[in-house]
C-alpha cells in the first residue's frame, strides 16, 4: 500500500472539518458527560463502516448495543473501516481533552501473520486523550508516522490526530475508537458499559447515546448484517485473499469454475445466502441457496460451478447474492452484484 500525507491534504481536511463542527468544539453535559462527534473523516454507509461495535456480553457470548451480533468476544470499542481499504481517512479527536500519550512509528501493514511484538503493542500507533470527570478516548491501529500530536498537548473536537492504518495487533485498516470512564469501557452508542445481563436487553436505546445529536441522527441507523466482501472467483476462493485482497474481474473463457464468495458481518442462525450467476445473455448458468447454521461475528461463503464445456462464451458472467435474515428487532434482506468478464 502506498501511504501519502501531505500538508495540503492536512489543511483541506482540516477546513473541511471545521465546516463540519463549527468553532471545533464538542460540548459537554453538566455532569462533565462528553457529547462525541464521529472519530474519523469518513461518512457512514458512503466510504466507510461499522466493521464492529462493543461487545456489551461478559461472558463467552457476544451482543453488540443492540444485542445483535456486530461485535465479538470482549470487543472494548468500536472499529471504523473504509469502504476502500486503500482510501486515506484521517482520525479526528472525538472531543476536546488533553493528550495523555501517543504511540508513533510502528509498522502499519496488514499483520499477515502472528507478531509477538505487535500482539504485545495491541493499540499500535495511537493516541489517548483526557475528556475530564474520568471520561478518556483512545484511538488506535493509526498510519505509521501521522500521529499530529504531542503528549500533554489540548485538542479540540475535529482536530486531526493522525491517519487511519493497520499498526499493531490489526490484520486490516481501520480506526478502534474506545471510550472509557475511570478506566471501565463504555459503548458511546448508549452509554453502557458490559453487564450481566448485557444492558441491551434491559433497555439499547440510543436515548442515552453519547454521540451529538447531529452525529447521532446520522449513524444510529442500525443494520444486524452488512455484506462486507463479495466477489467472483475460477476456482476455490482463499478465504484471506477474498477478505482482504479480491479476485481479478477478467478471466479466460478456459477457466475451470465459476464461484461466487461472499463475507458477511454479524450472522445469526438460519440466514440464507441466494446465489445466482448468469451468462452473457442472462440466462441462468447456476443458483443456490445456503443456510447459514449458527451465529458468527464474521462469516465467509462460496458456491458456484466448473466449467461443462470446452469453454465458456466469452462475456460478463453476474453473481446476484441476496441475504435473508432476522436480526434483533427486525427481519431484513440485503444484496449486491458482482461481475467477471471472460475472454
Amino acid at each position: 500500500m502506498t501511504h501519502w500525507r501531505s500538508s495540503v491534504a492536512c489543511l483541506l481536511t482540516g477546513f473541511l472539518l471545521s465546516l463540519l463542527w463549527p468553532g471545533g468544539h464538542a460540548a459537554a453535559q453538566d455532569d462533565g458527560t462528553p457529547a462525541f462527534v464521529f472519530p474519523a473523516g469518513c461518512e457512514i454507509g458512503r466510504d466507510c463502516w461499522f466493521f464492529a461495535y462493543m461487545d456489551h456480553d461478559p461472558s463467552e457470548r457476544y451482543r453488540d448495543h443492540m444485542c445483535g451480533l456486530r461485535t465479538y468476544n470482549a470487543h472494548k470499542g468500536t472499529d471504523i473501516a473504509p469502504i476502500d481499504p486503500e482510501a486515506p481517512v484521517p482520525v479526528i479527536a472525538a472531543a476536546d481533552g488533553v493528550v495523555l500519550g501517543v504511540r508513533d512509528g510502528m509498522d502499519d501493514s496488514r499483520m499477515r501473520v502472528r507478531d509477538e511484538t505487535r500482539m504485545a503493542a495491541q493499540c499500535g500507533n495511537g493516541v489517548r486523550i483526557d475528556h475530564g470527570a474520568g471520561w478518556t478516548s483512545q484511538y488506535c491501529h493509526l498510519q505509521r508516522d501521522s500521529v499530529s500530536v504531542r503528549s500533554g498537548a489540548r485538542v479540540t473536537a475535529g482536530q486531526i490526530l493522525g491517519w487511519i492504518g493497520s499498526s499493531g495487533r490489526s490484520d486490516f485498516r481501520h480506526l478502534h475508537f474506545q471510550v472509557e470512564r475511570d478506566g471501565r469501557p463504555i459503548d458511546p452508542f448508549d452509554g453502557a458499559a458490559p453487564s450481566t445481563p448485557p444492558h441491551c436487553e434491559v433497555a439499547g436505546t440510543v436515548d442515552q447515546t453519547l454521540w451529538q445529536s447531529a452525529e447521532a441522527r446520522e449513524i444510529a441507523d442500525y443494520k444486524p448484517s452488512i455484506i462486507y466482501r463479495a466477489g467472483v472467483a475460477t476456482g476455490t476462493p482463499e478465504r484471506d485473499r477474498a477478505l482482504h485482497e479480491g479476485y481479478p474481474d477478467t478471466a479466460s473463457v478456459n477457466a475451470d469454475a465459476l464461484v461466487g464468495y461472499i463475507v458477511l458481518l454479524g450472522v445469526s442462525a438460519g440466514t440464507t445466502v441466494d446465489t445466482l450467476i448468469t451468462g452473457p445473455g442472462g440466462q441462468r448458468v447456476f443458483e443456490n441457496r445456503r443456510v447459514l447454521d449458527r451465529e458468527s461475528a464474521r462469516s465467509f461463503s462460496f458456491t458456484g460451478t466448473r466449467r461443462k464445456t470446452a469453454a465458456w462464451a466469452p462475456g460478463e458472467y453476474r453473481v446476484r447474492f441476496v441475504v435473508r435474515g432476522r436480526g434483533p428487532d427486525r427481519e431484513f434482506e440485503i444484496e449486491t452484484q458482482k461481475s467477471i468478464v471472460l475472454e
